[in-house]
């Protein structure tokens, strides 16, 4: 049987610590956070409920890297996409020949940026892998205890080189069957639908962050006139990857296929129909996820990677500034810039054959 490493211990990483558990493999999960780490400890058990219901301890809760990293075949890394360099400097002396390493989700370049880390000086045959979203739709309002709102029954997958896809899946997709191959880490990467269902309604409803106010995430914060916005946004997304010859789904028609939906006239009546995205409730501060993560590793490649191949990105361009007005951080020095994924003064063909 396999055995795991699952670095980070939010609602994915939990979620997958307890159902591997619970088929019978060895899970082991890490966070650098002591506080919630001793809490899981405490509980012993994670309980996941929904529609996917089970209860499991994990073989190891730790926030000692070292002790995950020892002896496991798959180092699955369930973190917010901003501590992909930290983690992968941390895991990397521990890496053997012929392990893989996952990052569920990737975002834009994640694959990218940990290949130049862990591939650089050692050598080793590592499998790095990244999927276009988190496996599981799933969120956590208490430590150890997940609630699933919904099944995802397509969730692209590749392999950075590309060809290594197959390889992977032989031996992850019997134990996750959503995971479906893509070409590259191009297509799981700037596909991504997180960049545009997270940051923009976040910032639009900024005002209720500030009254305190709490509102459904998806079914109140995104009315007809902010999908507008997401729309206008995603199309600058899809002429980004078209641009890169992804050829990519409009958020629409992902969702769609992601959810297995029948198709509605525009964004917002889709979005209205998810039953897993209801009662899902808002952030409430400025250092959420939804807005510092789906910026820097979101909007600010997407973006970064139009102006570097003469794609306009006015909306992604003003969402970018706003995040940085709103959070007082520079976004654009943050992000995973063109420039940091190395494609900055490259070609197409060019961009193509880093990935192939």
């Amino acid at each position: 049987m396999l055995k795991f490493a699952i670095i980070g211990a939010g609602a994915g990483g939990q979620s997958l610590a307890a159902i591997l558990t619970n088929k019978g493999y060895s899970a082991k999960l890490y966070d650098i956070d002591r506080e919630k780490i001793r809490c899981l400890r405490e509980r012993k058990t994670i309980k996941l409920t929904g529609v996917i219901e089970c209860e499991a301890a994990p073989e190891v809760i730790t926030d000692r890297i070292e002790e995950v990293m020892t002896d496991v075949d798959v180092v699955m890394i369930v973190s917010t996409t901003d501590a992909h360099r930290s983690i992968a400097n941390a895991c990397k002396p521990f890496l053997k020949d012929g392990q893989i390493v996952m990052l569920n989700p990737g975002h834009c370049g994640g694959a990218l940026e940990i290949a130049n880390i862990l591939r650089c000086e050692n050598g080793k045959d590592i499998l790095i892998a990244e999927a276009g979203d988190l496996m599981y739709g799933c969120r956590s309002y208490e430590t150890g205890n997940i609630l699933h709102t919904g099944l995802k029954v397509n969730v692209p997958v590749a392999t950075l080189p590309s060809g290594d896809v197959d390889r992977l899946l032989n031996v992850l997709g019997p134990i996750f069957p959503c995971l479906k191959p893509a070409a590259s880490v191009l297509e799981t990467g700037f596909e991504g639908a997180g960049a545009m269902l997270h940051p923009i309604p976040s910032l639009m409803n900024i005002n209720k962050m500030d009254l305190g106010q709490s509102y459904d995430y998806y079914m109140e914060g995104i009315t007809p006139h902010v999908a507008d916005i997401i729309d206008i946004c995603d199309k600058e997304r899809v002429a980004v990857c078209r641009a890169l010859g992804v050829d990519a789904l409009s958020l629409s028609d992902m969702l769609t296929k992601t959810y297995q939906l029948e198709p509605k006239e525009n964004l917002y009546d889709l979005i209205q129909s998810i039953e897993s995205y209801r009662a899902l409730r808002n952030p409430t501060t400025t250092t959420h996820r939804f807005i510092v993560e789906d910026t820097v590793s979101g909007l600010v490649p997407l973006a970064s990677t139009g102006h570097a191949l003469g794609i306009p990105t006015p909306m992604m361009d003003a969402f970018v500034n706003i995040a940085s007005a709103v959070c007082g951080r520079d976004f654009w020095a943050e992000g995973r810039t063109a420039d940091k994924l190395g494609f900055a003064g490259k070609t197409l063909e060019e961009i193509q054959e880093m990935v192939r």
